[in-house]
């Protein structure tokens, strides 16, 4: 599969190695908010369409004999049938493992069940010999994931399941084993709102998608009841957020010491904040809270035209070695009408004479804040299951070129590398009104951290990189979290977003 754009991969010979790396485009879905991989399963091979999922870790697929994919009353209560399905009966390499052991629910509830299989993997030319991946006979999601995260959070590890906890090996496990790339990392460009491709790169880099230096950040080690801490969910810790205006004043929605634990999470639509936050961001840029009633949150589509240059500040780090991600407006605000093919007065009644929906939703009942695709399309991650870090930097949108760094087998950190210039300023503000948009709140509006009680300590030396920040970070109780992978095709049918 050929990269979205750029020259070919494997021309910097100065980084490429026998292994090399795995360069896939990513399909964005844009009126149902999903990147999509496609792939090739069994032999002869057969095309899937795979959601790329950052937030949970199994492959799994649908059969042709799933029930959604076979009955009409289920792909109407579920806003639609199957995208690909894969028939076991037409690969000569197909075999069963685990006969109904496969049982996987995200956070609504939804999610699919039936059997482990081994077949054949291809992605983007590179095959992978018996990967184990999840066979749905049962499902309530209109396509598969490829999970990329953390071997302990496979659904087969699951204390709801009906045999013995057991995990076994990832497809990024599999592509290190079965030398296709050097190391358990891949980087991740979903471009902006209107791009109709991203791109993934496993086992390396490409210096050419993202501004500035990569700050590098540790993983949050998850903690089990009886006190034991690992490495499960791909979340870190953001230290602050803010608004910047149309005149580029600040207003800081955070306090000072703020250590947010956050899940960088491709498989999620939106993005999901504490609920004393949503509101304070709500209350800044007079959006509304709808989601009891549509499932959606909104805002007068104005404020594209009003206040163009208004941007989210996301922090990480210290004001000393650190970074922001500022997200521009237009890349959270988003057109009702064109989603739901639908004139303004079928759209859920607002004060707005234009009404659009915004990408950050108050998470309620989540067990920690979501940054989800609202977020990622703005940021440039690099997530290494080796050494347990997530390197992140300003993304520069439709990049046309490509420089690749391949990761190294025997490094103990992601590659210490610079992207392309900016001229974008990210230095934060002193607190103030930002004018150009109507109902907003002036100072700075304070909410209390939800890691209050956790610590979170930067050491370095005037010659230190951002980079090179040593932080000891808060831990979270992983017995609150069933399979925290959060996949997202989210569905407008009346009652507005399904989460699943």
């Amino acid at each position: 599969m050929s990269i979205s754009r750029g020259p070919d991969p494997f021309a910097n010979t100065n980084h490429i190695t026998s292994r090399s790396t795995i360069t896939s485009d990513l399909h964005n879905n844009l009126t149902r908010g999903s990147y999509f991989v496609d792939v090739e399963v069994g032999t002869p091979p057969q095309a899937q369409r795979l959601v790329i999922d950052t937030g949970s870790t199994d492959v799994w697929l649908l059969s042709d004999n799933t029930d959604l994919c076979t009955s009409r009353t289920l792909q109407r209560k579920y806003f639609g049938g199957c995208i690909s399905s894969f028939s076991t009966s037409k690969s000569s390499t197909f075999k069963t493992v685990g006969k109904g052991q496969f049982n996987i629910t995200y956070l609504d509830g939804s999610g699919a069940t039936g059997d482990y299989i081994l077949d054949t993997f291809s992605i983007s030319g590179s095959s992978l010999t018996n990967l184990q991946m999840g066979m749905a006979l049962k499902a309530t999601l209109g396509t598969g994931l490829m999970g990329l995260g953390y071997s302990i959070n496979e659904a087969s590890n699951s204390r709801k399941n009906i045999v013995p906890a057991f995990t076994y090996p990832s497809v990024i496990e599999t592509m290190v084993s079965q030398g296709k790339i050097a190391r358990k990392a891949y980087s991740l460009y979903l471009d902006d709102l209107q791009s109709s491709t991203g791109s993934i790169i496993f086992g390396g880099l490409d210096t050419d998608k993202f501004h500035g230096t990569l700050l590098q950040l540790p993983v949050i080690p998850s903690t089990f009841p009886n006190g034991t801490k690992v490495y499960a969910e791909l979340a870190v810790v953001m230290s602050s957020f803010g608004i910047t205006g149309q005149q580029g004043n600040t207003v800081n929605l955070t306090a000072d010491g703020t250590k947010e634990p956050v899940l960088l999470d491709s498989g999620t639509t939106f993005s999901y904040f504490p609920n004393d936050l949503a509101k304070a961001i709500y209350k800044s840029i007079g959006a509304i809270d709808d989601t009891r009633r549509s499932g959606l949150v909104l805002i007068d589509c104005i404020v594209l035209s009003t206040s163009p240059a208004l941007t989210f500040n996301f922090g990480f780090g210290t004001a000393a070695n650190g970074v922001q991600i500022k997200i521009p407006i237009h890349e959270l605000v988003f057109s009702l009408s064109s989603l739901f093919n639908a004139t303004e007065d079928q759209l859920p009644s607002s004060p707005f004479s234009s009404t659009c929906g915004f990408g950050i939703f108050p998470g309620n009942d989540i067990a920690l804040t979501i940054l989800g695709d609202s977020f990622l399309r703005s940021a440039y991650v690099v997530y290494d299951l080796e050494a347990n870090q997530i390197a992140i930097a300003q993304t520069n949108f439709n990049s046309s070129t490509s420089s690749i760094v391949e990761f190294s087998a025997t490094a103990t950190r992601i590659p210490n590398v610079s992207g392309v210039a900016s001229s974008v300023d990210i230095t934060r503000t002193a607190s103030a009104v930002f004018p150009g948009i109507g109902g907003i709140a002036t100072g700075t509006v304070t909410i209390s951290p939800s890691g209050a009680g956790a610590t979170v300590t930067v050491s370095s030396s005037p010659s230190a990189s951002k980079a090179e920040a040593a932080r000891s970070v808060p831990v979270f109780d992983i017995s609150h979290i069933v399979v925290l992978g959060v996949s997202s095709i989210f569905a407008f049918m009346g009652c507005g977003v399904l989460l699943l």
